[in-house]
C-alpha cells in the first residue's frame, strides 16, 4: 500500500507542477532559515570548538559594585581586574581549572605581508585547558611561559596564511607594537560569534604593562571561565563564590571603599541571554539577586526565542493548508470514483497525508545542502566554524518539524474531501 502511495504521490506532483513547486518553495525556505537560526546559536552557545565545555564552565565578566556616594545607591558595573580575579576566582576550591583572559583588542602590526592591525587576546596558561582549540601547528603556550612573561603567541591559520604566507611558521617572529612575538602554535579560526575565544593572536597577559594586571584593584579588562569537574558542581561552585565575595577587600587606593561586591557566575546560557550591556548599565540595588535576575531574563529571551520560530513556522503550515485544501479539490472525481469502488475515508486520509509528508521529505532533502552551501559562503566573509554533526542535528529536528506540520497541513483538508458523498464528489458538487 506504501509503494502505491508513494507511485500516486509522485504522478500528482508531475501533473500539478504549479502546486508542487509552491510547496516545495515554502517547505525549503522555511526549514533554510530554520537551520541557519538554530546553528548559529548553536555555533554561539553549544559544544563547538573550542568552546566543548560549554555545559559545564561558568563565566564571570562583569562586577556590581555599589558604593553609598552613588546617586540612590545605584550599582555601577564593571569589567573585573586581572588582580581581583586571581585573588577571588582562582581560588574557588569547587572547580576543576578557572581561565583568566581580556577581551579582544585591537593591536598595531608592522612587517609581514602587510601592516595595519591585528586583533590580540591576553590569556593565561590555564586559558589552553578550559578551551579545547585545534592546533594545526605547534602547542599553546605553558603556564611557566605565562609566569616569566616571555613573548610568545599563538595565531590562528587564517592570520599565518594572511602574514606570513608559508606553511611552517612555529619558530617566528610576529611584530605587535613594536614587540617581536615568537609564534609557538598555530589553531584553526575561530567564529566571530566565539566572544571568548575569538582572536587571531593570542599572547600571554603578563606581556602588557604591570600595572595592567599585577595591581589590586576592582576594575579593569578582564574576565574569568570556571571549568566545573561536571555539570552537578555549577550550583556548588557559585555556593562557594558567593562566600568568597563576602571576604572582598577594598582596593588599598580607593578613595570611596565600596559598600558591597556581587558578580554573578553565569553559564553560557545565561551570558547569551544576558549580553546586554544597556541593560546592565543601568545597575541594579545591593540587595538584589543577581542570579534570579539572570533566570528571568534567560526565561523570557527563551519564550520569545520559541513564540518567534513556533509563529515563523506556523505561518507557512497555515498556507500550505490553503494550498492543500485547492490542490485537493481539483481531485474531488477521483475521490468519487474510488470512493465508488469501495475505498474508505481512512484510506484516501492516509493517501493524502502520505503525498503531504512525501513532499515535505522532497523539500528537506533540498534544504540541506542550500543551507550547507548559505553557511559556506558565509564563513568566506566572516570567519566561523561550521560543525557538520550540528548541523546534520539540527537538520534532523527541522525534519521532524516539518513532517509535523506536513502532517497539520494536510490532515484537515485530507480529512474534508474524504467526508465527500460519492455522488456529490463525482458530479463536483460539495453539498
Amino acid at each position: 500500500m506504501i509503494k502505491n502511495y508513494i507511485k500516486i504521490a509522485f504522478k500528482v506532483f508531475w501533473r500539478h507542477k504549479f502546486f508542487t513547486a509552491v510547496n516545495l518553495f515554502g517547505i525549503c525556505f522555511t526549514l533554510v532559515v530554520l537551520m541557519l537560526a538554530v546553528t548559529f546559536f548553536d555555533q554561539e552557545v553549544g559544544p563547538v570548538p573550542p568552546e566543548v565545555n560549554s555545559g559545564r564552565t561558568l563565566h564571570l565578566s562583569r562586577l556590581f559594585v555599589q558604593h553609598s556616594a552613588t546617586q540612590s545607591h545605584r550599582t555601577l558595573v564593571m569589567m573585573p581586574s586581572y588582580a581581583f580575579l586571581d585573588r577571588y576566582v582562582r581560588s574557588l576550591e569547587t572547580a576543576e581549572k578557572v581561565a583568566v583572559f581580556s577581551g579582544p583588542d585591537y593591536r598595531g602590526l608592522q612587517g609581514g605581508a602587510e601592516e595595519g592591525h591585528v586583533t590580540v587576546m591576553k590569556t593565561d596558561g590555564a586559558y589552553w585547558e578550559v578551551f579545547r582549540f585545534d592546533f594545526r601547528q605547534g602547542q599553546p603556550y605553558t603556564a611557566a611561559e605565562v609566569e616569566a612573561g616571555d613573548f610568545v603567541a599563538v595565531i590562528t591559520a587564517r592570520f599565518s596564511r594572511r602574514f606570513f604566507g608559508s606553511e611552517e611558521v612555529v619558530g617566528k617572529s610576529v611584530p605587535i607594537d613594536r614587540q617581536n612575538y615568537r609564534v609557538v602554535g598555530v589553531v584553526a579560526d575561530v567564529g566571530v560569534s566565539r566572544r571568548r575565544t575569538h582572536a587571531e593572536v593570542w599572547v600571554p597577559l603578563t606581556t602588557a604593562p604591570p600595572d595592567t594586571w599585577r595591581t589590586y584593584k576592582l576594575q579593569g579588562k578582564f574576565q574569568a571561565a570556571v571549568l566545573a569537574r561536571r555539570s552537578a558542581d555549577i550550583e556548588r561552585i557559585r555556593t562557594e563564590f558567593a562566600t568568597v565575595l563576602e571576604q572582598v577587600e577594598p582596593p588599598p587606593d580607593e578613595h570611596i571603599p565600596p559598600e558591597g561586591v556581587s558578580a554573578p557566575l553565569l553559564t553560557t546560557l545565561e551570558d547569551w541571554a544576558s549580553d546586554d550591556n544597556r541593560e546592565w548599565s543601568e545597575g541594579y540595588g545591593g540587595g538584589a539577586d543577581l542570579q534570579q535576575i539572570v533566570a528571568a531574563k534567560l526565561r523570557w529571551k527563551l519564550l520569545t526565542s520559541g513564540g518567534y520560530a513556533l509563529l515563523f513556522m506556523l505561518l507557512p503550515a497555515l498556507h500550505l493548508v490553503n494550498l492543500n485544501i485547492g490542490r485537493i479539490e481539483e481531485r474531488t472525481s477521483e475521490i468519487g470514483v474510488r470512493k465508488s469502488f469501495g475505498a474508505s475515508a481512512r484510506t484516501l486520509v492516509g493517501q493524502f497525508i502520505a503525498e503531504n509528508v512525501l513532499l515535505t521529505l522532497v523539500g528537506a532533502a533540498i534544504s540541506l545542502p542550500l543551507s550547507w552551501g548559505i553557511m559556506a559562503l558565509a564563513s568566506l566573509g566572516f570567519p566561523f566554524y561550521i560543525d557538520v554533526q550540528v548541523l546534520l542535528r539540527t537538520f534532523f529536528y527541522g525534519v521532524l518539524l516539518s513532517v509535523f506540520f506536513g502532517v497539520v497541513s494536510g490532515a484537515y483538508p485530507a480529512w474534508k474531501m474524504a467526508r465527500l458523498h460519492p455522488v456529490k464528489a463525482l458530479t463536483g458538487r460539495e453539498k
